[in-house]
This record gives C-alpha cells, sequence and structure tokens, in this order.
C-alpha cells in the first residue's frame, strides 16, 4: 500500500501560477499512491475559483474521495483537508480541533480540523487521518491534543499524515512519537526537506503510523505545489 501526503495548496501550479487539479491527480497516479491525503484545499462556493476539487481529483483518478471543510472564507466558501483512496471508505469524518483560547500569539490563526476515514486494505481496517496544524504553538498543541485522542480511541492500524507547520525537533510532537512511528527515520536522506518546493530547506510535512510496516518512505523531489509531497509504502500483512 502506498500513502501520499500532499499540501497542494489549493491546487496551484507553482510554476504557471494557474489552479490545475489535473496536475495535481496527474502527480498521485504518476507515484502510484493508492491513499492520499491532501492539504489546502478548495470546496465550492461563490467565491472566484471555489470549486469542488476534491471530486475533480478524486474522479480524475477514478478514486473515492472525501473532503473536510476546517473554514468558510469569506463566510461563503469551502476550504480544508481531503484524503482520495482507490479503496472505498468504510466511514469518513470531519473532526474539528479546538480553537486556542488565548490568541496574543503573533502568527494568524485559523480554525483547523482533522479528517479522518476508515479503509478495508487487504482485509485489514486502517485508520487514516489527515491534519493540517495551525502557524502558532498554542494551536499545534490542540491539533496533536485532538488526534491523540483519536488514536487513543481507535484499536487499529493507523496512519497520520499533513502538513504541521513544525520541525521534526520540536517537542509538540512527543506525544504522537510516543504513540507512532515517524517516516522520516525512514527517508533516504535523513528529515528530508519538503518546504518551499523550489528551494527546501525544512522539514514540516510527515506521515506517522502504527501497527504497519514501513518497506520505503521517499520525499519527491519534483515541484507541483509549494510544498514537495511525501510517499510511503507500507506492508499491511
Amino acid at each position: 500500500m502506498k500513502v501520499m501526503t500532499f499540501n497542494i495548496q489549493h491546487a496551484l501550479d507553482f510554476q504557471k501560477r494557474v489552479i490545475d487539479t489535473g496536475l495535481f491527480a496527474h502527480a498521485i497516479a504518476r507515484h502510484a499512491a493508492d491513499v492520499c491525503g491532501l492539504n489546502e484545499v478548495r470546496g465550492a462556493g461563490p467565491i472566484e475559483g471555489y470549486t469542488d476539487q476534491t471530486s475533480a481529483i478524486g474522479e480524475s483518478l477514478g478514486f473515492h474521495h472525501y473532503f473536510g471543510e476546517a473554514i468558510r472564507v469569506g463566510g461563503t466558501s469551502p476550504y480544508g483537508n481531503a484524503i482520495v483512496s482507490r479503496m472505498p471508505f468504510k466511514s469518513a469524518e470531519t473532526i474539528s480541533i479546538p480553537d486556542p483560547a488565548d490568541r496574543s500569539e503573533e502568527g494568524r490563526f485559523e480554525s483547523r480540523c482533522v479528517v479522518k476515514a476508515v479503509i478495508n486494505v487487504q482485509g485489514v481496517d486502517i485508520c487514516f487521518l489527515v491534519c493540517h496544524m495551525g502557524l502558532n504553538p498554542s494551536e499545534r498543541h490542540n491539533a496533536v491534543e485532538t488526534i491523540c485522542s483519536i488514536l487513543d480511541s481507535c484499536d487499529m492500524p493507523a496512519v497520520l499524515m499533513g502538513d504541521f507547520n513544525t520541525t521534526p525537533d520540536t517537542s509538540v510532537l512527543q506525544p504522537l512519537r510516543a504513540r507512532m512511528k515517524d517516516t522520516t527515520t525512514e527517508d533516504s536522506i535523513p528529515n528530508a526537506f519538503t518546504f518551499p518546493s523550489d528551494r527546501p530547506h525544512i522539514k514540516i510535512d510527515y506521515i506517522f503510523y502504527r501497527g504497519l510496516k514501513c518497506v520505503k518512505t521517499i520525499t519527491i523531489n519534483q515541484i507541483y505545489a509549494d510544498h514537495l509531497p511525501i510517499l510511503a509504502e507500507f506492508q499491511v500483512r
């Protein structure tokens, strides 16, 4: 089973500077991903350029697809995370991450969510979580708490992926590391950088897992969006 995490920046072609969902469907197909978690995805709304990007990518691939709304831009147009899968979903839901009560930090605050999907892969139910964490430490703390609560109540193998907006050495990730393994340690280049795609010098995108065997992980050094995608191959049984 191949799993990809990809911040697609609302399907903006980084080089041509035009929205092109077909480019991202092509990227997923080219690398033969079976499941792909997507960040910064637009839904259909009245603002120009807000279309159902999840359906466009999923249907182009012939995949099952689910969009999780985190916010409404301008109060009208959905924006959030998504997951597309070669295999059907047994269930899929959007779980909101609580906003910090104190907003005195300097970064821009934005409500976030976790997409949770259960997919049967080779006879095994696997819980897939897709998250885009906030820019402020308090937001990331709330995101990690929410994810840990989901993991602790989910008795099955799991894969967590997304843009965490933090580097591998930060303490906020320790509760996740206590529960899951980080495919970073499996990268051909340790801590392979994912951002920005044209001159990557930090790693902020991840795939974590438990209950599976990671066979191979690569950071795909090809420019599609402003982040580089990560592809991990897992042995289910």
